[in-house]
């Protein structure tokens, strides 16, 4: 039977025997890693500097992408103020053209674009029918912007265009603002723009039924909704 003492250095002879395996286990760890470190050092090491230099990079571009959006933010402030002040004179026009057309940074150079296109309007230029048919046809252009620009150029022909030209596009008009514009942002003024494609057409029931429904619609403002009052409660007295 073992005694205590002999337990002691059985004991002891085990534990230094699991220190001698562990530090061979370590030697051959650290000659696995060396010799992995021999063979693919220098990969590790190229792909460590073109990680830091892309991140470099990256970190430049972003910069520089912030400046120069700051920048033409900063122009089309300034064209914004301008037009405020007075009508739009032909620098303004020409700062805007150029500002939608040579910048990739959107959104602005979209928003420059439908000032532009609204400038037009203002001036019965019916060159802005073709300004917000492009925007509504581009599609780079934000979704929402593209929304906005359809439901112009409809608003906009119905304003320009003469009756006999319209009636051509008609279908076209009520089908994509009836079914694709209606649940958009710009749901409500698609809404009242429907309508007086209606009116426009002596649709007069649909027109009624559409500023009906304009004047229920949960967040339309006051104005919006007296005027589709007042014109359902006109056509309602027309015989």
């Amino acid at each position: 039977m073992m005694d205590k003492k002999d337990c002691d250095r059985g004991c002891g002879s085990s534990s230094g025997f699991d220190s001698f395996v562990e530090s061979i286990e370590e030697e051959i760890r650290s000659e696995k890693w060396l010799s992995i470190w021999n063979r693919y050092g220098k990969l590790i090491s190229y792909g460590a500097v073109i990680l830091l230099l892309s991140i470099g990079v990256y970190n430049m571009w972003l910069r520089k992408d912030q400046a120069d959006r700051e920048a033409i933010s900063y122009r089309l402030t300034v064209i914004q103020n301008a037009l405020s002040s007075g009508p739009a004179g032909q620098q303004e026009l020409a700062n805007l053209r150029e500002l939608g057309s040579s910048s990739n940074k959107e959104p602005y150079p979209t928003l420059a674009k439908l000032l532009y296109a609204s400038i037009l309007r203002s001036k019965n230029d019916r060159m802005a029918i073709a300004q917000y048919r492009q925007i509504y046809e581009d599609s780079k252009v934000d979704k929402t912007f593209r929304e906005f620009a359809y439901i112009m150029y409809v608003s906009t022909c119905l304003d320009l265009m003469s009756v006999k030209e319209i009636l051509e596009k008609l279908d076209g008009f009520i089908d994509t603002l009836s079914k694709e514009s209606l649940d958009c942002p710009w749901g409500i003024l698609a809404l009242e723009t429907l309508a007086f494609c209606y009116i426009k057409y002596g649709k007069n029931a649909l027109a009624k039924e559409t500023l009906i429904k304009l004047a229920k619609t949960p967040g339309v403002p006051a104005g919006m909704a007296d005027r589709a009052k007042t014109l359902a409660g006109m056509i309602e007295l027309q015989p």
